[in-house]
């Protein structure tokens, strides 16, 4: 029989992954034609035609090391987004929903500020006041993973973003099923829950991720001229 991964290893080079993602592709693709060629030569085939036919069942290497390179680097993005944006996004919202039902657990009737005929505003002040804390969180995380000033952003804010376009979700939706309400009252109180909801937690979180979106040594630092 063959040399298989030399075989596929000449046929797939250049590919323009690292060393070790290299040999695991040669390995897996170089088992498969070994495998239909020795079912081939099972079946009464010669060596040579078994060979042969194994080989003609990839009919465009270039084609083959285009596909693979383009699910490399979708893999590689996708990774790169869960590590500075997803998982430190989702472990800020976690906590901060946390803080939030403990403080409603063991704190006092919080304050309720009374805005116009019957919308009213909720102030869990104790919450807000973790919030920048909450909000440091997520940018150093995200910035310690690499993440840019968009990322450092979303992971340290993304929950509350989620929030205000749930709640003006919900508004849209109650405009067009439910007409027993003013328009002028529903604005009010969409304005007031986003005020209170989704414009001031997202000030705090990004006061408390201040200090970390700014730039690091690494992202400023001008790329050396090659002589």
């Amino acid at each position: 029989m063959p040399d298989w991964r030399g075989i596929v290893r000449d046929r797939l080079t250049p590919l323009r992954v690292g060393e070790k993602r290299h040999q695991d592709i040669v390995a897996e693709l170089a088992d498969h034609l070994e495998d239909s060629c020795e079912d081939l030569v099972r079946q009464g085939k010669s060596e040579c035609e078994a060979v042969q036919f194994a080989l003609s069942t990839v009919a465009d290497w270039d084609e083959v090391r285009l596909g693979i390179q383009c699910a490399e680097q979708e893999e590689d993005i996708m990774n790169y987004r869960v590590k500075v944006l997803w998982l430190p996004g989702a472990c800020t919202s976690v906590l901060s929903m946390v803080l939030l039902r403990w403080f409603q657990g063991v704190s006092p009737a919080p304050p309720v500020i009374w805005v116009w005929h019957g919308t009213f505003l909720v102030i869990y002040w104790q919450w807000l006041l973790c919030l920048p804390l909450v909000g440091a969180f997520g940018a150093y995380w995200s910035r310690r993973t690499g993440g840019k000033l968009v990322e450092r952003v979303l992971a340290a804010s993304l929950h509350i973003l989620v929030l205000t376009c749930i709640m003006a979700l919900g508004f849209c939706i109650g405009l067009v099923l439910d007409f027993r309400v003013p328009l002028t009252l529903r604005l009010v109180g969409f304005a007031v829950y986003v005020l209170g909801w989704g414009i001031t937690p997202c000030f705090l979180l990004l006061l408390g991720a201040l200090p970390f979106l700014k730039q690091d040594g690494r992202e400023s630092r001008p790329a050396a001229v090659a002589h």
